[in-house]
């Protein structure tokens, strides 16, 4: 399965590796195709030899050879050729070759022999000999089968190249590239290495062992993943990961020489033998594990076309592998040597193994690779072509121009060269600009599928941007995605305001128009983040089949990943089953989606909000104006005292309470009450307040604490227990300028009389409404003209110059200042001033209720 697409600051990273890759591949391929090409040395001794850490074994010396004349011996042991020692067996392979690539019939040889018996060792100097029957006897059939066999490496690099190169971004591709790139060096190492100057033949040689020691952990790895995740990934996902780092320790070892060998802490502790077993087991253990898993994805492929895709690789894999390995496991197990036509037909089969991968890719589109071999090479010449024609127009018509203008000039002028100059510029900017469109329109010729789903993402972008409710988001959705991809039904869920998922798009049957969030195509979705294709042995209800559903797209919030919706598409027109690039479509159009539904849920929801706080606003106003009426709508009229009062409040409605009651007889009642709470809290107990001395106010001529007794047991019975309100209560006798109080916890009322001098209203009882047993004193006081009587709430004596809790307040001392100098005013007046001083006092938002009574004798 394809990886999703990475960020775009790795792809430098990842177009860095693959050019890293190639080089690598193509460097050693041509190496080794070059070298296995050289022509074998031209001179000879007689002997046939094998190689060892040691040197040299002769194994037979030819009669008559000069070598015999010399006086080798089969065993000997040539240990220094040319006074070089060898220090391994490739070493020793390399320096015979290399000492006879070099000599010339004539030429002498010295060579230290260890010679069994001896001791000592012998400078043996055979002479060089042409070497015998050089003839060229290879027939044309030999010399072409040669050819093939010393060309493989070009079928893997080119497909394992081509493949990286077109999808980069994908996980399989990468491993597919690697894994070919292991079966490059695959072939014998050629003896003609040791021609190779030191330093490249170092490199070749450690290539060689490093990628031949991942070949089996990587053809493994690739198909436990490829195209999914096989049944034996499923139950020893570890294993694709061990094998490469078992390879490493015991393959990495041998770089120095080409061939695989331990590490050297590995080889202390383990025999060569033993290693050399493993090797074999982990080799051809792997191998027939990968070709398994293969066989199980194929025996598991959720549809016929999967199912066919697969065939191609599985049959070129098997015959392309199975002969190679065999004729390897008989060389390792027998020292099979096999002859050339049995080896011809063994590499010839091990060419389908990347045929069949090409085939598939070109022609069934596996791993999601678009057919561009067909269409790359005219969509080149088209492009580059109508760039030749724009350049080959302009530099025409520039010196066309030139020469144009150059007969309007007198001879040798030279104006005729800038003026020339600047209409080719002017003709190449025009061009470059038809050039930009040209393109456009070739590209969407060329490439329309990859042309049409980022044009559609670029337009749904722009477009999700202005969508406001669901319905047009599914319309567009709908649109969209019916343009590209052509389903021969699709619905559009999206979550309502109700939680449950309507259809919003396309008919959907009567019993899927709505669905809960447990139904079944919603579990489905809801257990997904990607696109998912439901294949035909996929067992599902009634529902699913009602819809026809063939792909399932989750609709996802942006942020909190909430499923907001889902799409469910039918079977294409086309037959085709969704690609990978389609489902990365439609993972795409999905994530837009969940954007916009997230923008208009937020949208809802604030307009919800807002319709909820415009109630709330229109219902605070009303309570405003009820509360407002239940504060004294006119000042009494008495012939003595002149009364005025204010409520300033903090919010809409507020819990400071003033009232006068009319008690009959030339008798006026005052009352000021400061509830425990602001808002709604302290409106509603101040209704309750309000009410409760209304109700009983009369009692207030005869009884003034028996009055205040039965307001406190009523506002204590129905608040609760941390509710009370201070409260101040007066009786002012209009014929005997007699005021009768009740201070209940209040702040102190301030008297200001006639000739300069303050009394003060001192608490009389405790608050009302903190307890059931309670009682009061009243205290009467007569007042003269010119006395003014101000009672207020702490907001206005506690009113401070910011929010700072440290700031300084108003003080009572400023209220008596403002008192004096507003007392010549009438009761209206001096409310006016005291409020006035108090605001330029504390200009940023009050704190608190604020609340006067100002009643002044006359």
């Amino acid at each position: 399965m394809p990886t999703s697409d990475p960020d775009r600051r790795y792809r430098p990273l990842l177009y860095s590796a693959a050019v890293l890759l190639a080089a690598l591949s193509i460097f050693y391929s041509a190496a080794w195709m070059y070298y296995v090409r050289q022509a074998m040395p031209r001179v000879e001794v007689g002997i046939e030899e094998k190689y060892s850490a040691s040197g040299v074994v002769i194994s037979e010396v030819h009669k008559g050879s000069p070598a015999e004349a010399a006086g080798l011996k089969a065993n000997d042991l040539i240990t220094a050729i040319n006074g070089i020692r060898p220090d391994s067996e490739l070493a020793s392979s390399s320096l015979l070759f290399h000492t006879w690539l070099k000599a010339q019939p004539g030429d002498t040889a010295f060579l230290t022999v260890q010679r069994p018996g001896l001791s000592q060792p012998l400078v043996i100097t055979p002479i060089f000999r042409a070497t015998q029957g050089t003839g060229d006897t290879k027939t044309v059939a030999y010399t072409v089968g040669e050819e093939i066999i010393n060309s493989y490496p070009i079928f893997f690099a080119v497909v394992g190249l081509a493949v990286l190169f077109l999808r980069m971004e994908d996980r399989n591709a990468w491993l597919l590239a690697l894994m070919f790139a292991t079966w490059i060096p695959a072939g014998p190492m050629p003896s003609e290495f040791a021609a190779a100057p030191p330093g490249l033949r170092a490199s070749l040689l450690a290539y060689r062992t490093i990628t031949s020691s991942m070949l089996t952990p990587l053809f493994y790895f690739f198909f436990a993943v490829f195209p999914k995740r096989s049944p034996i990934e499923h139950k020893v996902p570890w294993l694709k990961w061990v094998l490469p780092v078992i390879g490493i320790c015991l393959g990495f070892g041998g770089f120095r020489h080409g061939n695989q060998d331990a590490l050297p802490f590995i080889a202390a502790v383990l025999p060569f033998e033993v290693a050399q077993y493993v090797r074999m087991v982990l080799g051809y253990g792997g191998m027939a594990l990968g070709v398994l898993s293969l066989v199980l994805n194929v025996w598991h492929a959720p549809h016929a076309s999967d199912r066919r895709k697969l065939k191609v690789i599985l049959w070129g894999t098997v015959v392309g592998v199975t002969p190679i390995v065999a004729l390897y496991a008989a060389a390792d197990s027998i020292h099979f040597t096999p002859p050339f036509w049995v080896s011809f037909v063994c590499v010839f089969l091990m060419l389908l193994f990347p045929l069949s991968f090409a085939y598939a890719v070109v022609k069934h589109r596996v791993m999601d690779v678009p057919v561009l071999l067909k269409r790359s090479a005219r969509y080149f010449v088209v492009e580059r072509g109508f760039v030749i024609l724009i350049v080959v127009l302009s530099v025409g018509l520039t010196l066309w121009f030139g020469q144009a203008f150059s007969r309007h000039f007198s001879a040798g002028s030279k104006a005729a060269i800038p003026i020339g100059a600047t209409f080719g510029v002017l003709v190449i900017s025009a061009a470059t600009q038809v050039h930009r469109r040209v393109r456009t329109r070739l590209d969407r010729a060329f490439f329309r599928s990859s042309y049409d789903a980022q044009q559609i993402l670029e337009d749904l972008a722009a477009r999700t941007l202005t969508v406001t409710n669901r319905e047009d988001l599914a319309d567009l959705l709908q649109q969209k995605i019916s343009d590209a991809l052509h389903p021969s039904s699709m619905f559009v869920y999206l979550m309502s305001g109700s939680g449950q998922f309507s259809a919003y798009s396309g008919n959907a049957p009567a019993d899927a128009m709505t669905l809960s969030p447990k139904a079944e195509v919603m579990a489905v979705l809801a257990e997904r983040t990607q696109p998912l294709e439901l294949s035909p042995e996929d067992t599902y209800g009634s529902q699913m089949a009602s819809l026809q559903a063939e792909c399932l797209v989750p609709i996802r919030g942006s942020s909190d990943g909430e499923l907001q919706g889902g799409m469910v598409l039918g079977m294409r027109l086309s037959e085709e089953p969704y690609s990978a690039s389609d489902k990365r479509l439609l993972a795409s159009v999905a994530s837009q989606a969940g954007i916009a539904m997230r923008s208009i849920t937020l949208a809802e929801n604030m307009a919800e909000r807002m319709e909820a706080e415009r109630r709330a606003q229109q219902e605070m106003q009303i309570a405003q104006q009820v509360q407002s009426r239940l504060l004294p709508q006119e000042a009494p009229a008495l012939s003595t005292l002149e009364c005025a009062g204010r409520c300033v409040q903090t919010k809409i409605v507020g819990g400071d309470y003033y009232d006068f009651l009319d008690l009959g007889s030339g008798r006026l009642g005052l009352v000021l009450a400061d509830i425990a709470g602001k808002g709604i809290s302290g409106a509603l107990l101040m209704a309750n307040l309000q009410a409760n001395l209304r109700s009983q106010y009369a009692l207030a001529l005869e009884d003034i604490p028996r009055l205040l007794r039965s307001v406190n047991r009523l506002f204590y019975k129905n608040t609760e227990t941390s509710h009370y309100a201070t409260t101040f209560f007066a009786v002012y006798d209009d014929e005997t300028r007699l005021l009768r109080y009740v201070n209940c916890g209040h702040n102190p009322p301030m008297l200001l009389r006639a000739d300069g001098e303050v009394e003060r209203f001192s608490a009389t009882a405790t608050v009302l409404g903190l307890f059931e047993e309670w009682d009061c004193n009243v205290v009467e006081c007569e007042l003269v003209p010119g006395d003014v009587l101000v009672i207020f709430t702490d907001g206005i004596s506690e009113a401070g110059e910011s929010d700072d809790t440290e700031s300084e307040e108003f003080g009572e001392a400023r209220l008596m200042a403002a008192i004096r100098k507003n007392r010549e005013d009438s009761a209206v007046g001096i409310l006016d001033g005291i409020l006035r001083e108090v605001q330029q006092f504390s200009p940023d938002q009050q704190a608190d209720d604020m609340t006067l009574i100002v009643a002044k004798c006359r």
